[in-house]
């Protein structure tokens, strides 16, 4: 039985071995080529002139009924107003058991979300599920309110185009301390080939930071490590052949200077940060 494929998808091949490959599949029924991609594992893909747009509209619908949410209050921001999460106590715990509800899968569900096509949600995502063990009250009102934040933007994703700008730019930051129970800090970056966003991660540090600009710095090298791979992968795919130097952006002055000077590293405070760090 041949097996369907919903489109061309491929990340370098020549035009000849394209049509090659696809006669000698197609004459041995592997499959059948129904056309241009239209759906992804619940990703929508509009193609455009000069353009791709990829979101997750009907699966942001299915979602919302599924928790009874299909008609919730739309709001504007992906966090509760002054809500800090943390630990559940155990009167917490017992009032979300009465909700009968796998907190697990329900967090599994948006983090599909977060981590598809939403870069929006992947902070808040990520501190929710910190908590799948023992889930509390407020750690449900936290997923509801992602729902709502999610019901008024379903038209969100991500545009890729043919034409712009060369080269990977990277943008970092940190929260220093942002873990109450451990005080640990989480960090935050994404990257863009030219115009177009392709990775984006939020997580909590290792270690902790007694500094600002040691959170950011961490954050910063992080970001160093996966771009200087994703360049080598992509020269080798014959994605990305742009000499441009890799951009990466910090918003705190210490963290610059840090990067931009090695004698910052003889300051006792900053010799574990080289150490650990630099590879």
């Amino acid at each position: 039985m041949p097996t369907a494929q919903q489109g061309d998808l491929r990340a370098k091949t020549s035009t000849i071995s394209l049509v090659y490959l696809t006669q000698r599949m197609a004459g041995e029924n592997w499959f059948q080529n129904i056309g241009t991609a239209d759906l992804i594992l619940g990703i929508k893909v509009t193609q455009l002139d000069g353009k791709i747009i990829l979101d997750q509209r009907h699966y942001s619908e299915a979602l919302l009924d599924l928790y009874g949410m299909g008609d919730c209050k739309e709001v504007s921001t992906f966090l509760i107003p002054n809500e800090h999460l943390g630990p559940a106590t155990e009167d917490e715990i017992n009032l979300f058991k009465n909700v009968s509800v796998n907190f697990r899968s329900a967090i599994g569900s948006i983090n599909y979300l977060s981590t598809a096509t939403r870069p929006d949600l992947a902070h808040e995502v990520s501190s929710l599920s910190q908590y799948l063990e023992n889930p509390g009250i407020q750690d449900w009102k936290g997923f509801l309110h992602i729902l709502r934040y999610v019901k008024g933007s379903q038209e969100l994703g991500l545009h890729y185009f043919r034409k712009g700008k060369e080269g990977i730019t990277g943008y970092c930051n940190a929260d220093w301390g942002k873990c109450r129970l451990t005080r640990r800090s989480v960090s935050g970056y994404l990257a863009l080939f030219g115009n177009c966003l392709f990775m984006w991660k939020t997580r909590k540090q290792q270690s902790i930071s007694t500094l600002t600009a040691e959170a950011k710095y961490k954050s910063l090298c992080n970001l160093t490590s996966e771009l200087l791979w994703l360049k080598q992968w992509a020269n080798e795919v014959n994605i990305e052949k742009s000499q441009a130097p890799i951009q990466i952006w910090s918003d705190n002055q210490s963290c610059i200077n840090t990067a931009n000077s090695d004698s910052n590293f003889n300051n006792k405070r900053m010799k574990h940060v080289d150490i650990q760090l630099h590879f």
